[in-house]
């Protein structure tokens, strides 16, 4: 017995001065070190996806604007969602920068880097603004239809200057990242980013804090007051309303888009510049959702907008690929994008010539006509 007592305590003696290191599971299941590189990798994946896809959806709107629908303008939104994807083409624009920053740290010239804190900047002031003109336009579309008729003209170079102002304000409400931004620590470890204290800082927050206060509440009050104006009528009328005002659902898509997509990151930054740490995975995510609704907004003109699709095909169609589909000139006047009022559109696939096949459908409206050429 006195053996084993004594090899025993020789064993437990043994355990209590083996170095824990040795044991130490977690840092072989969960490296801090490998998990940072994992979100990196991610992430640079996730905005190289994010900008192909967005610059080719938001040129596809910018083209189809300037080609087919400029000449043929019936309502402020138009003129909006032009702004709105241009805004959106600028942010994509510096995601290249972005994903190298994510990678291995800043490595540009301090120039690029106020070029791409302006830019993200620029983009949620105006994007705010312009979701609430467009919130604006929608009511008084619904709720003065026949003043917008009648003043149609005079609105449109409204909607026009409307569209300037709120560049200029978001120009304006982006100058602290202009003057502010630089680069940070060094060559290794370069970050990107706003050097503000004091008053600067309050100021840049309250900015952020008000532009998105304000933009959420005048687009609540809209949509609620155009939700009350579509109840209060007559069955029949009501219908006929919902009808004319089937891109409202596209309207309001767009609207909570930006809120879900853009708001975690605003909140990020707000609490980053006001010297708040939120931890890097949280910004990751958050700045990665942030600029995934960048290309979100052409993939829902593509699912609700039926005339943007009418001028994508037309579009492929002009450029010469045999999969495009021919809009008939005598058409094409009539055929015009507004989400205030349904389109009149003739399609045929690859020949004007062909013979047709005419096919009605009730989701499109009583005035869509689509005619597919060929044969079966």
């Amino acid at each position: 017995m006195d053996e084993i007592h004594v090899n025993l305590s020789d064993y437990l003696e043994l355990l209590n001065t083996t170095n824990a290191s040795d044991f130490d599971f977690d840092s072989d299941v969960c490296d801090p070190d490998e998990e940072e590189i994992t979100i990196k990798i991610f992430q640079t994946c996730a905005f190289c996806l994010i900008f192909l896809l967005g610059v080719v959806g938001n040129c596809l709107v910018i083209a189809t604007f300037a080609l087919y629908r400029r000449q043929r303008l019936r309502s402020m939104t138009d003129v909006f969602l032009f702004h709105l994807a241009v805004a959106d083409l600028l942010l994509l624009l510096t995601l290249p920068l972005q994903a190298v920053d994510t990678y291995q740290g800043w490595i540009f010239p301090v120039a690029l880097c106020k070029v791409t804190r302006t830019s993200y900047a620029v983009n949620t002031y105006s994007g705010l603004l312009l979701l609430a003109c467009i919130s604006v336009d929608r009511y008084m579309v619904v709720a003065r239809a026949q003043e917008m008729l009648r003043l149609r003209n005079e609105i449109l170079t409204a909607g026009k200057v409307a569209a300037i102002v709120v560049w200029l304000v978001a120009g304006l409400l982006s100058l602290p990242e202009i003057v502010f931004s630089g680069v940070s620590g060094n060559d290794d470890q370069a970050y990107c980013g706003m050097q503000i204290k004091g008053r600067v800082k309050m100021a840049t927050n309250g900015a952020i804090i008000g532009v998105f206060c304000l933009s959420f509440l005048i687009m609540v009050t809209c949509y609620s007051l155009i939700a009350q104006v579509l109840w209060e009528g007559s069955a029949h009328r009501r219908g006929k309303q919902w009808h004319r005002q089937r891109t409202l659902k596209l309207m309001v898509a767009l609207v909570l888009v930006f809120l879900v997509f853009q708001l975690p990151y605003t909140v990020v930054l707000s609490r980053k510049i006001g010297g708040q740490f939120c931890g890097p995975l949280l910004e990751y995510i958050t700045c990665t959702l942030a600029y995934t609704r960048c290309c979100l907004n052409p993939i829902l003109y593509a699912l609700v907008g039926v005339r943007f699709r009418t001028d994508v095909l037309k579009l492929i169609y002009d450029l010469g690929c045999p999969c495009g589909v021919y809009v008939s000139p005598q058409r094409a006047s009539s055929s015009f994008i507004s989400p205030s009022s349904p389109a009149l559109t003739v399609l045929s696939a690859c020949s004007p010539t062909a013979p047709e096949r005419s096919y009605s459908s009730s989701e499109t409206g009583p005035h869509t006509k689509f005619s597919f050429s060929g044969t079966k």
